[in-house]
């Protein structure tokens, strides 16, 4: 027993004898290279998640919904009347809702003149950025900074032709139209004069739902105006959709809408437009139809069946796909093809 150095059930094939392959190592390699990078891919879905968008029948019967506006429009306050009539015939005078401040009109330099914005839908890490709830502000007496009684200054005070009109509406949730027109226009009261009846406007702001100023809308920081024909109607007709947006627990609700714009003047050559007044309308609706934006994460044990259920098929195909272009190489050109072996020049056989 002295002489029984070693005892292998189970014989091996000497290392003398064992020919190493290149090929199968580089394919070993890149496929090694492959899974890292989609293990790594996997792993960015999971911690990053995925957007996924529905669109369901709105669920939730709302009776009021809330317009929020900011304009300059080139008329005096004093001769602005606003209401706000809907399909149940209700009608509301909403400028005891809204704060008007005398001002020089001007249309601010960031302005789109006489058009309208892409409409583009935000997505969910924009809104989330942008989603700060806020109110207007206080109105303020402009005049009180312009001393109108003292005849050195009076060459240097600004001409206040304007109206700063800002806040928030509640209006019924039916299809409806904001109308802003001059006083003893359209209905009873002191007429405004002709004269000084230009409907020319910017809208620095008009959003519907809760108040979020830094969200961007199709008709914020837009202009219109026409020199020549100052007794003008704007018409904005607006299609309004609920949105809700959903991630890591925050929810933001709030609308967004397509418009289409039209202009037509007060002018006698055309009997249309007689009977019709100057101003600006927006006609709203509210579409029956709601969009939910949702940041989605599948669950950890749902992460790791899925990676592994990745890998093993995918090596389970490299596997077989080896196999069979090692098979097609070593029968089509020969074994020295083959990516398993490889010729070694120095072996002639087992004995050399």
């Amino acid at each position: 027993m002295a002489g029984l150095r070693t005892f292998d059930a189970f014989p091996k094939t000497d290392e003398t004898y064992k020919k190493k392959s290149t090929k199968g190592g580089v394919t070993s390699i890149l496929t090694y290279i492959f899974l890292l990078f989609i293990a790594w891919t996997e792993f960015g879905k999971f911690f990053g998640g995925y957007i996924d968008q529905q669109y369901t029948v709105d669920k939730v019967v709302r009776e009021t919904a809330q317009i929020n506006m900011d304009l300059y429009v080139n008329i005096k306050c004093e001769n602005i009347h606003i209401n706000v009539r809907d399909q149940t015939q209700d009608r509301k005078l909403v400028i005891q809702d809204l704060k008007l401040e005398d001002m020089p009109f001007f249309i601010p330099y960031d302005s789109k003149v006489n058009g309208v914005n892409s409409i583009v839908t935000p997505d969910i890490d924009e809104i989330l950025g942008e989603a700060i709830p806020a109110e207007f502000r206080e109105k303020l007496d402009t005049r009180q900074f312009y001393d109108e009684n003292d005849p050195e200054s009076e060459k240097y005070l600004p001409k206040f032709n304007g109206c700063h009109i800002f806040g928030s509406v509640p209006v019924n949730r039916v299809k409806g139209e904001l109308q802003i027109t001059a006083s003893g226009y359209g209905y009873p009261g002191k007429r405004a004069p002709k004269e000084e009846i230009d409907f020319a406007h910017a809208i620095n702001e008009l959003s519907f739902g809760d108040f979020y100023p830094y969200i961007d809308n199709p008709l914020d920081k837009t202009a219109r105006f026409d020199k020549e024909h100052p007794l003008s109607a704007y018409m904005y007709y607006i299609s309004a959709v609920p949105t809700m947006y959903k991630k890591l627990g925050v929810e933001i609700e709030t609308f967004q809408y397509s418009v289409n714009d039209y202009k037509y003047s007060m002018t006698d050559a055309d009997p249309a437009t007689v009977r019709k007044i100057p101003g600006i309308f927006f006609r709203y609706g509210f579409e029956p139809l709601s969009i939910e934006i949702t940041d989605v994460r599948i669950s950890f044990l749902q992460f790791i069946v899925r990676l592994v259920a990745i890998l093993s098929f995918f090596m389970f195909v490299v596997s077989w796909i080896f196999t069979i272009i090692d098979l097609l190489l070593v029968n089509i050109l020969g074994p020295k093809w083959s990516l398993r072996y490889q010729s070694d020049s120095h072996s002639h056989g087992i004995l050399t």
